[in-house]
């Protein structure tokens, strides 16, 4: 998983200007999502990703920090009928993309975020595979 994620970091330009960026990825559950998303964005109910761009001169031992639902990944997989393992990783490239500096808040912002992360996974694609990094869940 960490190879997955530093090319992802690498694909999207993350480690242009610092290559020692640490990148922390925290997978959490929907009740720990919705506080994060209360507390920090300011929105109620679950998401599927939040991420903190602490930046490189900041106090923390980490550059950045993702917060990934497994929980919606798991729901918008079956929704969608896409794997979880494949939802995981939109989910980290989606966070990625957000500390790189990009938005998603208009029309236009999301139809590049939406290119972009399908170059991203695309690219990943032919090195990783994402079932093997993130097993299907058993309930």
């Amino acid at each position: 998983m960490k190879r997955m994620i530093q090319r992802a970091c690498e694909l999207s330009g993350l480690l242009d200007d610092n290559p020692d960026f640490i990148l922390a990825v925290n997978f959490v559950d929907t009740r720990t999502i919705c506080r994060l998303n209360r507390q920090f964005v300011g929105h109620e109910g679950p998401t599927d990703v939040i991420s903190f761009n602490y930046g490189t001169d900041s106090s923390n031992d980490i550059d950045a920090e993702l917060f990934i639902c497994t929980d919606t990944a798991e729901n918008a997989a079956k929704r969608l009928k896409r794997s979880f393992s494949d939802e995981v990783s939109l989910y980290i490239i989606h966070g990625i993309l957000h500390i790189s500096g990009e938005e998603d808040s208009t029309a236009s912002e999301r139809k590049r975020m939406r290119r972009l992360e399908q170059m991203v996974l695309s690219n990943l694609g032919r090195t990783f595979d994402s079932g093997e990094i993130f097993p299907e869940r058993r309930k």
